[in-house]
């Protein structure tokens, strides 16, 4: 593996030895290379082989999956592949029943009717969860830049408080957009 591309995917996720994210490639990262798999969510670590066991095309998780919002995430810049990768995990983690879909040119997770977008932007993650989950949330996203349904989280402040924010949004909003 390229040093300066594994470099880079160690400083987009945070890390020192470990790779925080579930997906792992071959094409990508040789297994060899990867000393353990975290979550960045949850801090839960896995196996190297549990990560692969668990890649959408060998175990799709209780929804679908799309391969539409995989080449999304690789047609992004490799700085924020690991991130976006994270993001769709924290939030299919919240939302297990939800499908995979590209709506308004974003990855989507959709159960009835879109529940929550996420979107890679020049200089922040963009969060679409809807105009509901904002006033919810509202007191907890006074730092953020917001609208009436979107956050959005600047790239050089984004950390785990910030994906476990991104997480109990999408629960919320699994929840409340059941009723």
């Amino acid at each position: 593996m390229d040093k300066g591309y594994k470099d880079v995917l160690i400083a987009t996720a945070g890390a020192t030895e470990t790779h925080k994210t579930w997906y792992v490639s071959e094409s990508i990262i040789p297994t060899q290379d990867i000393v353990g798999i975290t979550n960045m969510a949850t801090g839960e670590t896995i196996s190297v082989q549990d990560a692969l066991n668990a890649l959408p095309d060998k175990a799709v998780p209780q929804g679908k999956t799309s391969n539409v919002i995989d080449e999304y995430i690789m047609n992004q810049p490799v700085v924020l592949q690991v991130l976006l990768l994270n993001a769709r995990l924290a939030i299919k983690q919240a939302l297990p029943e939800a499908t995979e879909k590209i709506s308004w040119q974003m990855p989507t997770f959709w159960q009835g009717r879109n529940l929550i977008h996420f979107a890679a932007q020049k200089n922040h993650l963009g969060i679409c969860p809807g105009e509901a989950a904002m006033k919810h949330f509202a007191p907890r996203l006074t730092e953020y830049k917001t609208s009436k349904g979107a956050v959005q989280f600047p790239y050089q402040t984004f950390g785990a408080e910030q994906m476990n924010l991104i997480t109990e949004i999408a629960a919320w909003g699994g929840k409340e957009y059941a009723k």
